[in-house]
């Protein structure tokens, strides 16, 4: 009798390992991946998009086209809660799906999205959909406030501001933070890259902590602004399906696992990506470096579980390489203690983003 493996959610982490699966599909085991959206966007070629360098669907991964050529069943929909004791997991939908091996995926929620109105204008990170609105000249022009921090919201401040250059849009784009704006960097990085921002024209406002969301202004705790077009980027919170579902989680809420990518309590649950912490390396930075590196293990690791009891240890880089977009087809490389500004960097970029969307065709 086949074993079940459910997937929930999709991220770098899922990605590699629907990459691993469709040329080295699992012997006797029925595969389900459970997801909110037949689209993945590929976040890292946002700020590309926003600027106009890159039309939609370059950035866009067919999952649907990639789980059938992988042989697994693909569901719409997110999972509501998990019940450990008899392995299944219950939808949003009132579906019940049973699994005897389990790997979680699930993307992080913006923090402070309470205070946020359903409105056209307030786009969400965390809502990758939502960037489909800015195929549309009209939704860049006019004042534009990124509320957020690290490299996601910087690069995306300089993208806005390279397109209003380029258009001729003299309005301004606003960058508020209520730590330091390029927070995760590095010191000398990050004073480099609040230098660039402002030479470039971005309003910085640090220390700023917005209170109150209007339908065209935003209050903080020390001014209100007006805007024509916000974007939420407040950084990664933790999925509340893990601590509703009594996992074992950090002290923010994100699935505990260990080395090998498994739930100490629960060795048939495995999780990777954005919303795990991972209990020997538990600073590593949430992004998709990480996450990717991590989905290689995770692949090797539900094998070894299904069948041949092999595992290994996930083990970080010591020197990632980061490669921040800052406009005009130019980007911020660090490599170690290497760092270098221009179009050579931003290339390099280029070519490892096509790459990776193109590897899921």
């Amino acid at each position: 009798m086949s074993k079940k493996l459910l997937l929930i959610g999709v991220g770098k982490a899922h990605l590699s390992l629907l990459r691993k699966l469709k040329t080295n599909p699992l012997s006797d085991c029925e595969v389900t991946l459970l997801n909110p959206a037949y689209t993945y966007h590929y976040s890292d070629m946002f700020s590309g998009f926003v600027e106009g360098i890159y039309q939609l669907e370059d950035l866009q991964i067919d999952l649907a086209d990639l789980t059938e050529k992988a042989g697994i069943r693909l569901i719409q929909g997110a999972a509501l809660s998990i019940d450990v004791k008899q392995k299944m997991v219950l939808t949003e939908k009132g579906d019940i799906l049973s699994f005897d091996c389990l790997s979680l995926d699930i993307d992080t929620r913006e923090k402070e999205i309470e205070i946020l109105p359903e409105q056209e204008n307030i786009v969400r990170y965390d809502r990758k959909h939502q960037i489909e609105r800015f195929q549309n000249h009209e939704s860049k022009n006019g004042t534009v406030v990124i509320v957020g921090r690290g490299a996601p919201s910087i690069e995306i401040s300089f993208a806005f501001q390279a397109w209003k250059q380029t258009h001729g849009d003299d309005e301004e784009v606003i960058l508020i933070s209520s730590k330091n704006s390029c927070e995760g960097n590095g010191n000398q990085e990050s004073q480099r890259l609040k230098a660039m921002l402002r030479n470039a024209g971005v309003q910085v406002q640090e220390n700023e902590k917005v209170v109150e969301v209007g339908e065209r202004s935003i209050i903080t705790d020390k001014r209100t602004i007006s805007y024509d077009c916000l974007f939420w980027m407040t950084g990664p919170e933790a999925p509340k399906i893990y601590t509703s579902s009594k996992l074992p989680t950090d002290d923010q809420g994100y699935l505990l696992v260990e080395d090998t990518l498994q739930v100490k309590e629960f060795p048939f649950i495995f999780g990777a990506g954005n919303g795990v912490t991972i209990r020997n390396h538990p600073n590593l930075p949430r992004n998709g470096t990480m996450a990717e590196k991590q989905g290689e293990v995770l692949a090797d690791n539900l094998k070894g579980y299904l069948g041949s009891g092999e595992g290994y240890h996930f083990e970080p880089q010591k020197r990632p390489l980061s490669i921040v977009s800052v406009g005009h087809q130019k980007a911020l490389l660090k490599f170690g203690s290497f760092s270098t500004t221009g179009k050579l960097a931003w290339k390099l970029k280029n070519k490892i983003d096509c790459r990776f969307v193109a590897s899921f065709r």
